[in-house]
């Protein structure tokens, strides 16, 4: 029995957490219709009779297991109001849709310039609210409202830790200079791209004249050697099989394969006689011709 009585007080009894408010479960969902609607029946409940710190009493209440605001929720734009928000502060969702960022920055804005919220209230991990914004475009509703609500609302700096206010003409510029960046860098690679292109197209010029200049000189040389300037076969890609003399392809066959004389290659013995006959008379034509 003592030892069961041991064990028992080794295990800690769970903690209750205060369950999601309709306005924590608005928030978290990023549904910025029912969460205007929340707002404004809270609203209507303390015209009609409630005390005002019962109203900020709702809408700064802290709920669910790290004990946070409906503000908390909004800027974190969890998917679902059971979604782990990690310790880590300002943390960045690089998936979050541009939808989903703008539907929560809209939540935020409502929580602090409709129903003044206190971005200071920090949650289980002293963090404020700014600090688990998901997203720029949530962190820029922020600083919105900053600069709506006035410095003296709260403690931006020290306690909120919100970034400097930012203004609707200041978020313009903003837009602005990033509008300006992107069509540089569109600019920019447009240039890359028809540079690139000039250098490929003056390269196959070059490759083009190289390989005509070549062509001429091998046909000089084939002239020179008594044969006819080499055609273009379809029987053949490279020109390797072709007969130098008859210009015959050789199909089937190798290079290697074919009857070879000096640097020539022959489709049979009687392109080689035939050529070396018309160089030996080339040859004694020059000879009578240098002794004239």
């Amino acid at each position: 029995e003592e030892e069961e009585e041991d064990v028992d007080k080794k295990v800690p009894a769970s903690r209750a957490f205060t369950p999601l408010t309709p306005l924590h479960e608005a928030a978290a969902a990023s549904d910025l219709p029912t969460l205007l609607t929340l707002l404004e029946n809270i609203a209507i409940a303390e015209e009609e009779g409630g005390e005002e710190e019962d109203y900020l009493d709702i809408i700064n209440s802290r709920a669910g297991e790290k004990e946070m605001t409906p503000l908390h929720y909004a800027a974190a734009a969890t998917t679902t109001v059971t979604s782990t928000i990690t310790a880590s502060s300002s943390s960045t969702d690089t998936s979050m849709t541009p939808e989903k960022a703008a539907a929560a920055a809209s939540c935020v804005t409502a929580l602090l310039t409709q129903g003044h919220a206190n971005p200071c209230i920090v949650d289980s991990h002293n963090r404020p609210p700014y600090f688990v914004a998901a997203n720029d475009k949530i962190r820029e509703a922020f600083r919105l409202a900053r600069s709506t609500l006035g410095e003296s609302y709260c403690s931006w700096d020290d306690v909120a830790k919100v970034g400097p206010a930012l203004s609707m003409e200041d978020l313009q510029k903003k837009k602005q200079k990033e509008a300006e960046k992107k069509r540089k860098q569109r600019a920019r690679q447009k240039a890359k791209k028809s540079k690139e292109k000039a250098e490929q197209k003056e390269m196959e010029e070059k490759k083009r004249l190289e390989e005509e200049k070549k062509q001429k000189e091998e046909d000089a040389k084939r002239i020179r050697h008594g044969l006819k300037p080499k055609k273009k076969t379809s029987g053949s890609s490279s020109g390797d099989n072709v007969c130098d003399f008859c210009q015959t392809v050789c199909k089937g066959k190798k290079r290697s394969q074919m009857f070879q004389r000096l640097e020539y290659v022959y489709c049979s013995t009687d392109c080689v006689r035939k050529h070396q006959r018309e160089l030996m008379a080339a040859a004694a034509t020059a000879r009578m011709g240098g002794g004239a």
